[in-house]
């Protein structure tokens, strides 16, 4: 596979030793936790970005959960901590989306594939996803059930 389609994978090992060099904890935890779910997946490490994309969203998906756990039982110091985790990751993932634009990005691709019947939910879903890897599935998912009705 070819370096430019492990870019950051190599970005994460290369900010690794930056924070192993200056000495910051917190980053360094999150870093090594998130080439710990990639290797998890392909102990090679020779996965593409987007597939390396979606292990590191519902990475962060898992930290919201802490997070909002953490903040349901009282737990403001804990829930503090992974809301850093959280950016930290974040940093590493593309924009988020608006539900604005993925409604525009479902109806453009539905129009560009024909797709017209909820038969085609799993098609319209796998190339959206291929179109935007780590997009929010459940909406997208809203938005392409309104359409297709």
């Amino acid at each position: 596979m070819s370096e430019e389609k492990r870019e950051l994978l190599n970005k994460i090992n290369d900010d690794i030793k930056t924070a192993m060099k200056e000495k910051k904890e917190l980053p360094l935890s999150v870093l090594r936790m998130m080439k710990s779910k990639i290797l998890y997946v392909n102990a090679r490490g020779d996965l593409s970005d987007p597939e390396i994309i979606k292990i590191l969203t519902k990475y962060t998906k898992e930290l919201k959960e802490s997070m909002e756990e953490f903040k349901k039982v009282g737990r403001t110091i804990d829930a503090d901590k992974v809301a850093a985790e959280l950016i930290i990751a974040q940093s590493y993932l593309p924009k988020e989306l608006s539900s604005e634009e993925i409604k525009k990005l479902v109806t453009e691709t539905l129009n560009k594939l024909g797709l017209t019947s909820i038969k085609d939910m799993g098609r319209a879903m796998k190339e959206i996803s291929a179109l935007q890897p780590g997009i929010d599935g459940k909406l997208v998912s809203q938005f392409v059930r309104k359409v297709l009705k």
